[in-house]
This record gives C-alpha cells, structure tokens and sequence, in this order.
C-alpha cells in the first residue's frame, strides 16, 4: 500500500465530531531532480510496460538528458524514517534501455556514500528488480538519493528515457521478498477513463502542480488531457480501495483548474441508498486558477464503493482543439463551504533606518510556489514588499503552503543587504492564515494581532497515549493534527462546545501541531507530544 494513497483519517466516530475522508490527494514522495541535463524530468506516468515483475498502474519516468552528469537522479525526504538497523535492504525496480550502474544512499549524520546493488543490472527493456546492500549505517535516516544510470564518463549522443517503480526497505535480499517499510510506489486511486471510442485520445497522468497558487499549493495533481473527439462526460470512475460513508459527511470537494467555464458533475454509485450524479453546488466561477468545487450529497446515506468524477460537462463538447484540465484532492467532509486560500501577511519595520526614495525591499527563503526557493532578492517580482502609505512598513500578501519555511529580509537586489537580526534567518511555522510584523535588525516577532482563539481551547494530557482531550469555550469547527513534516495525520469536524474526545493511539511517538480552526476563519496551532 501507498503511504497516502487512500488516506481514511482515524474511522472513529465519537460525540460532536465528524471526521473528513481523504478520498485521493494523488500525492507521492517529493522527489527532487539534480544533474540530469538541459531535458531532464521526473514524471508519474501510467505504467509503459505492466509485464513480468511489475504490473502496477503507476511508475516514474525519468528522461536523462545527454548533457547531464554521470550521477543524474535525484533526491528525497521522506516522512517516515527507514530504520536501518532492522531494515538494511532497499529494493528498487528499475526499466532501462541501456546497462549502467545504479547508486542508493542515505543522508544524513553519517551518509551510506554510494551504494551500488548486490547484482548488477542485467535486463534492458523490461522491468528488473534491484536490491542495495545499506548495512554500511545503522540508525533511522529520512533523506534518500536514487541515481539510476550512473555512466562515467557519459557516452551519450540524445537522451533517454528510464523508468523506476516500488521502492521499499526490508531485512531479506532476495529478489521479490516481502517490503515491511514502502519507501513509496508511486500508486493513487484507479483512474478508469470514459471515453469516446478510438477517436477519443483524453489520458491522465500524475503531474507536478503546474500552478501551486491559491487553494492549492500541492506538489502533484492530476492532468487530464481532453479530447476535443471525446463525449460530455469525458471522465474517469474508480473502484475505491475503501468506500466512503456519506451517513455524515454529506460534501464531496474536489479541486480543478481549467481553462474553460463548464459544468462539473460528481457520481457516487453502488450504495444501498442508489447512484446518483450530480453538478456541482455552486457553479465554477475562475478559470486558469485553482477552485474547490463542492457536490452536495445530503439526500443519500450509507457507504458507496465507487466514485466517478466528469470534470467539463460540456453538452456539446463545442472544442476545436485538446484542452488540458487539472484535478487534486478529492475529500469528503460535512463542510458545504468552498475552501478559501490562507493568507499570510508579512511586514517588516525598517522606520529606523535612514532609506532612499524608491528604496526597494525583497524578501527570500523557503516559501516555494511563486516564491521560489532562496531566489536572488530582485530576480523574483513576487517577492517584492511595498511601503503603500510611507510609514516605512514593508509588506507582501502570500499564499503559502502549511509546514515550517525560513526566510530574510533584504534591501535591493542581490545577497549583499541582508536583515542583519540576530539569529540569520528568521523562521515561522505556517499553519493557514496570519498577519505578522518583524523590525529590520532585531530578533523575533515585533507584533501579532490578538487571536479571537487565545485562552479559549485547551487540550490534555500533553503528553498524550491514547486519548486527547479537547476543551473548548469557543465555536471551534475543525482541528487538525499534523505531523512535524506537515503530513495531516487527523481532521476533525466540531459540532459544539465542551470537552470532546480524539482516539491519538494509532499516531507514532513524536512531535505534533495541532490546530484550531474557529467558525470566523481564526486559527490557533499548539504543539503536542505523543509517547
């Protein structure tokens, strides 16, 4: 199983809460590309090639450009850590057109170095399984690198295209033996297209955010190409390895970014209570950005096994060319409302220094999407603060992803004026919306406004082992629970005040953020440690 592929969050049930479902995300390992030439891509594609070893759905694709470097592949940081004193084996499955050498390691304290496999590779254009050796360490490591054509010198004349799939750790060497840690198979729900015949070329794949903006600041989603030869309800279904349960959560949202208005519908079927199919609540209203579009299922009741999804219900079709549509995280929830992008809103005081006219002020770190990562102060216009009424206050408006980002205040362009506070970078754990103030030269938060939430819920005990008690004076309609590397572990729907009741015996030990969401919007994160 995908760690996230049908991410069912604690089927509880207990007095006053509801819990969302998670019906797909299509998220997988966050794999980072390096040295692999002016072509090079990592992409989640349909499986080419589903013989012999490997059958599954979904593999990468990983085009290695003739220009790369002989140690082209990648790099990733996992959300659970691989223990390798138990677990000293990685298996990988790999298909190439060619015979090169394969290189696994970890990174961390101490690194594996390059680890090369037990059996060389020996089959081209076919899949092949290859296991490391990594009893060079011991230890718990969360960061991996994958290097799967390790030709040096490069005697490439074009690039080429290999594909790897069902990357997992064990303690046994053998080929084919039993994964007891997946590192990731790249696996979401079915995508079963409905189609138009053989005219009708419309295909989905896996595809990095091509617009991480907005309500939506995911790294994959899914693509799905549109025929213009394709039907009204172009679309897929799928069978779910878990079904749904719309007893109480009565709202399917799903996220697509189109380039087009047109009616979107949503189906469930197989249940007791009967099929039904439906447009969405509201109608979509943006095209080319991210929209939550909501169905509303409160006339059923019961479990439902299959789902279907017909994203551009155009009736005509009325396309002259191919479109292309994105879809993301679908969930099911008791919410009827469209989800709103947080907004982060940073300022920093520079009244103290002495600034020219027309003084221009950036800020740079971690904050991903538009905002690149550690981009050059001026290389970047969505990074630009602006002083709009001359108090000498800089401010940008973001939308970022939740999780911890650092980041630096810097007057002009280039890296040479940076905020000189104590401490380098500054850092801030995102957790929705906020609007925060620093002063240029001194450490930590100079003002935040006061949070309607403050004082007003409380949880225990802290530390938790089976049982997290939430007490609250405040109309709070959501907590969340998220791990230290931002994975949603728990989402609860509050239906009332008082104390409530969260089972925590399935979190693994560690560090959690747990936050609040109040029915006006305000959001209050506390830290919560699991024995």
């Amino acid at each position: 199983m995908r760690k996230i592929t049908l991410v069912l969050i604690m089927m509880l049930t207990f007095s006053g809460i509801s819990m969302a479902q998670v019906i797909e995300d299509f998220e997988c390992l966050k794999m980072n590309i390096f040295s692999a030439g002016a072509n090079g891509s990592l992409t989640v594609v349909p499986n080419p090639d589903p013989t012999g070893i490997n059958t599954s759905g979904n593999v990468v694709k990983m085009v290695r450009g003739k220009d790369g470097d002989p140690w082209a592949g990648w790099y990733a940081t996992m959300e659970t850590p691989v223990d390798v004193t138990a677990n000293k084996y990685v298996h990988v499955k790999v298909w190439k057109p060619r015979i090169s050498p394969d290189v696994f390691k970890y990174e961390g304290a101490v690194n594996s170095g390059d680890v090369f496999p037990i059996q060389d590779q020996t089959l081209v254009n076919q899949w092949e399984e290859l296991v490391f050796d990594m009893s060079i360490v011991s230890g718990e490591y969360v960061k991996i690198v994958l290097i799967p054509d390790f030709e040096t010198p490069l005697t490439l004349t074009e690039d080429i295209t290999l594909y790897f799939d069902d990357i997992y750790a064990n303690n046994d060497p053998a080929v084919g033996s039993a994964p007891v840690q997946v590192i990731e198979n790249y696996e979401t729900i079915g995508l079963n297209l409905m189609l138009n015949g053989e005219l009708d070329q419309s295909n989905f794949s896996i595809f990095p955010n091509p617009d991480p903006s907005g309500v939506n600041l995911s790294s994959y989603v899914t693509k799905f190409v549109r025929d213009k030869d394709g039907f009204p309800w172009d679309g897929f279904w799928s069978a779910l390895p878990t079904t749904i349960d719309v007893t109480t959560n009565k709202f399917v949202h799903a996220k697509v970014w189109k380039s087009r208005i047109s009616p979107i519908k949503f189906k469930i079927e197989g249940g007791a209570a009967g099929t039904l199919e439906i447009e969405s609540k509201y109608p979509q209203t943006k095209v080319n950005e991210w929209e939550d579009i909501v169905f509303d299922f409160t006339e059923k009741t019961g479990t439902y096994p299959t789902i279907a999804f017909l994203p551009d219900f155009s009736d005509p079709v009325n396309l002259t060319e191919d479109i292309i549509i994105y879809l993301d995280d679908i969930i099911l929830n008791n919410d009827p409302n469209p989800m709103t992008p947080p907004e982060q809103v940073i300022n920093v005081d520079l009244s103290a220094l002495e600034l020219p006219a027309g003084q221009q002020v950036y800020i740079a770190g971690t904050m991903g999407g538009i905002h690149g990562t550690w981009i050059q102060p001026g290389e970047n216009a969505n990074n630009e603060m602006f002083d709009t009424d001359g108090d000498k206050i800089y401010t940008i408006t973001m939308h970022l992803a939740d999780g911890l980002i650092a980041f630096k205040f810097f007057l002009g362009a280039g890296w040479g004026t940076g905020d000189p506070a104590p401490g380098g970078d500054r850092n801030l754990i995102v957790n929705g919306s906020c609007n925060l103030t620093y002063k240029w030269g001194v450490d930590g938060v100079l003002s935040v406004p006061t949070n309607p939430l403050a004082d007003k819920v409380q949880m225990f005990p802290n530390p938790v082992s089976n049982e997290l008690v939430i007490k609250t004076t405040a109309d709070v309609s959501r907590v969340t629970i998220t791990s230290m590397l931002g994975q949603v572990v728990g989402s609860y729907e509050f239906n009332s005040t008082g104390n409530q009741t969260i089972n925590t015996s399935s979190f693994n030990s560690g560090m959690y953020f747990v936050t609040f969401t109040g029915k006006d919007g305000s959001k209050l994160t506390q830290k919560l440690m699991k024995n």
